[in-house]
C-alpha cells in the first residue's frame, strides 16, 4: 500500500510489479496459488500463441520496412489477481493475460504499427487507449489495443517508442538520466 504506489507514481513499473506480486503472495497465498496454477496449466498454449503472433507481426513489419523490437509477455500475477478477485471477473474474461509489445523509433511508426495490428487482427470495440496523445499522470505513454487472435483468443498489443519504453520501465527520473547519457 505504500511502496508499490510510490513506484507506480514515479513510473517505475518493473519495481511496482515485483512489489505487488510479492505482496499478494503473502497476503493471499490461496489466490496467488490459483493464479500461478492457471498460468502454469496454460503456459504451453499461451506461449505457442504468443510465438505465432510475434512471428507473424515481425514478418509484416519487415514487409513494411519498419524496424521494431517485438516481445511477448504474460500479465503479472497481481494484475490478474486485481481483476479476478477485486473486480469479480472470471480469469477467462481477462483479455490481457497475454500481450505483445512492439517498440519502434518514432511516434509516427507507433501509429503505422497500430494500423498493421488492426489489419492482421480484429480489434475489440472499446478496447483501444491512446496514451501517447493523452499520457497518464506518471508520464506513461503507449498505444494499447486488444485484438482477437486466431482461435478467438483475445490479447493486448502495446506499441511505444524506445524513449516511452525506458520511461515506463524505469521511471521519469531514470529517463532524464538516460536522455542525458549519464
Amino acid at each position: 500500500q505504500i511502496y508499490a504506489p510510490i513506484a507506480h507514481r514515479l513510473g517505475m513499473n518493473s519495481i511496482k510489479v515485483e512489489l505487488e506480486d510479492l505482496a499478494i503472495k503473502y497476503l493471499d497465498p490461496v489466490g496467488y496459488k490459483e493464479i500461478v496454477d492457471y498460468l502454469e496449466k496454460n503456459n504451453n498454449e499461451g506461449k505457442t500463441m504468443l510465438d505465432s503472433i510475434m512471428t507473424r507481426m515481425k514478418e509484416r513489419l519487415a514487409e513494411h520496412e519498419i524496424k521494431a523490437y517485438v516481445e511477448g509477455r504474460v500479465k503479472h500475477i497481481y494484475g490478474i489477481y486485481r481483476k479476478v478477485y477485486m473486480m469479480n471477473r472470471d480469469i477467462a474474461q481477462i483479455y490481457d493475460v497475454y500481450a505483445m509489445r512492439v517498440i519502434v523509433d518514432t511516434i509516427p511508426q507507433c501509429y503505422n504499427v497500430l494500423g498493421i495490428v488492426h489489419e492482421l487482427y480484429h480489434p475489440m470495440p472499446g478496447r483501444f487507449k491512446d496514451y501517447i496523445y493523452t499520457p497518464k499522470p506518471n508520464m506513461y505513454q503507449s498505444l494499447h489495443t486488444t485484438v482477437i487472435g486466431r482461435g478467438g483468443q483475445p490479447f493486448e498489443v502495446q506499441i511505444r517508442t524506445w524513449d516511452m519504453h525506458h520511461t515506463a520501465e524505469y521511471g521519469i527520473a531514470a529517463h532524464w538520466k538516460y536522455k542525458a547519457g549519464v
